[in-house]
């Protein structure tokens, strides 16, 4: 099987990375943490750092413990659209923005398997294109994440929540500001940059 691109590489996990995090587990410097972690040496029993905080940081360096093996597909494949509801979110959790892509379904519904937080994720139609592809071919716009923010009356069930754009669709971040009157943050571009991304008091471990 030849195995879709997830962006493992796009993830800088170093910037996560602090002196605390190195001295929880007995470490001096970034490099020799980071060589144990990656190696499989290191282990949450090792080290003083919180479980959560832990397990973020072995997803960021090895992705494949969360990530689907997914295989590359010739042509689109479009899922369904829509506002779903992740470990019972309130009219202030965060949305979380994508494609309709099956693929991206897959890995984002993975990794949202990893956490008891509470968010929205709000599929909106791509065409079945994956984010990267949907901006190449102008089919990941503000106006159709609007259409779906309309379509599923987001603006009354979380009129506060933030929405999250995947790193891909940075941009029109500017464009659905404007558009959405909301506060927009641009996300990681690999899904497993998720938990490190919002930290351990946005994403609980399950």
């Amino acid at each position: 099987m030849l195995r879709a691109d997830l962006y493992e590489k796009k993830i800088n996990v170093e910037s996560y990375i602090s002196s605390n995090d190195c001295r929880a587990c007995g470490f001096h410097s970034r490099e020799e943490f980071l060589e144990k972690l990656r190696s499989g040496k290191l282990k949450p029993s090792h080290c003083k750092m919180a479980r959560m905080r832990f397990f973020s940081l072995l997803w960021a360096v090895k992705p494949d413990e969360i990530l689907p093996e997914v295989e590359v597909l010739q042509l689109p494949s479009p899922g369904p659209t829509g506002l779903f509801p992740i470990n019972q979110p309130g009219k202030d959790s965060p949305i979380l923005v994508s494609g309709n892509s099956k693929i991206t379904g897959e890995v984002l519904t993975a990794v949202l398997s990893t956490t008891l937080s509470p968010f929205w994720y709000l599929v909106v139609n791509t065409d079945g294109h994956t984010v990267d592809m949907a901006i190449v071919y102008k089919v990941m716009t503000a106006e159709r994440v609007m259409q779906e923010i309309s379509r599923e009356n987001a603006d009354q069930i979380a009129p506060e929540s933030t929405l999250f754009l995947p790193g891909y669709a940075s941009t029109i971040q500017d464009d659905l500001t404007e558009q959405s009157g909301r506060h927009i943050k641009v996300g990681p571009v690999c899904a497993a940059e998720l938990p490190l991304f919002f930290g351990n008091e946005n994403w609980k471990v399950a």
